[in-house]
């Protein structure tokens, strides 16, 4: 069996095609593209790089999705057309597979934050702090017992950068590929440096109050920056919230809608 999954971001959207075989997975395809600004529109370019799945033999497709209703109508459209398959969207429970949602209203929380909880703790089978590094950093404590604690959210580092030049008059930002934490001698500099020190300040102190005997996940576009300023053991994974699919697809029925 062919398996299409999809994580649509806000920042990027992503997909890989799984097959199974023998109750083996292999992952045989894998991109992703820039999500558009306007979070109901589907790019030109994931629509071409799926458009080349057509041939495949996809049986199922199963997503991920914070971009709203509207792009998840034309994803839907799209997949009927050239695959002649539903899409499975995930849906956040109150509890599923030992994991138990903090929330009150549990449907709330983001559904890439539950798939991610979902992925690290069954990969960790212990208390894990999952940080998801896109347009937002978010940070979620899940205890020994499958029970989320809950978490923190703060603006990802581009957005923390890009506000500064929004909204100030002679703080305009610059990208810049070289960041580090010493002091910026230039004003793009000094914004990519502090937005950086300000994240791994949050992450450091999660990890003196919260993080003690917790094995940490670290996913999102920017968190290969971020892990190579920590000095604690942890893993990187660009693919926690799709692992967070399977999860959810095999445990409930109801933890996912077509």
């Amino acid at each position: 069996m062919k398996i299409l999954e999809i994580d649509a971001g806000n920042t990027r959207i992503k997909w890989r095609l799984l097959e199974y075989s023998n109750q083996q997975v292999e992952k045989i395809k894998f991109d992703s593209v820039l999500a558009p600004g306007l979070v109901g529109e589907m790019p030109d370019s994931l629509s071409q790089q799926l458009h080349e799945l057509k041939e495949e033999g996809i049986e199922k497709i199963r997503a991920s999705n914070v971009r709203g209703d509207d792009f998840a109508k034309l994803l839907s459209l799209f997949c009927e057309s050239n695959f002649s398959v539903n899409v499975n969207y995930a849906l956040v429970s109150a509890e599923l597979a030992g994991l138990k949602n903090a929330y009150q209203d549990f449907e709330t929380l983001g559904v890439d934050r539950w798939l991610a909880m979902l992925a690290a703790f069954r990969s960790a089978k212990s208390a894990v702090c999952v940080v998801d590094c896109g347009s937002a950093i978010t940070i979620d404590l899940v205890n020994a017992d499958g029970q989320h604690e809950g978490g923190f959210i703060v603006p990802g580092l581009q957005l923390m950068q890009r506000s500064l030049g929004e909204h100030t008059a002679n703080l305009k930002y610059h990208p810049h590929s070289n960041i580090n934490i010493e002091p910026g001698t230039n004003t793009a500099v000094a914004i990519n440096h502090g937005v950086l020190l300000m994240a791994l300040g949050l992450l450091e102190k999660v990890e003196q109050h919260w993080g003690l005997n917790r094995s940490w996940y670290l996913t999102g576009g920017d968190a290969a920056i971020l892990s190579s300023f920590i000095k604690w053991q942890h893993e990187v994974n660009s693919e926690l919230v799709m692992d967070g699919l399977g999860i959810a697809d095999d445990n409930s029925r109801s933890s996912i809608k077509d």
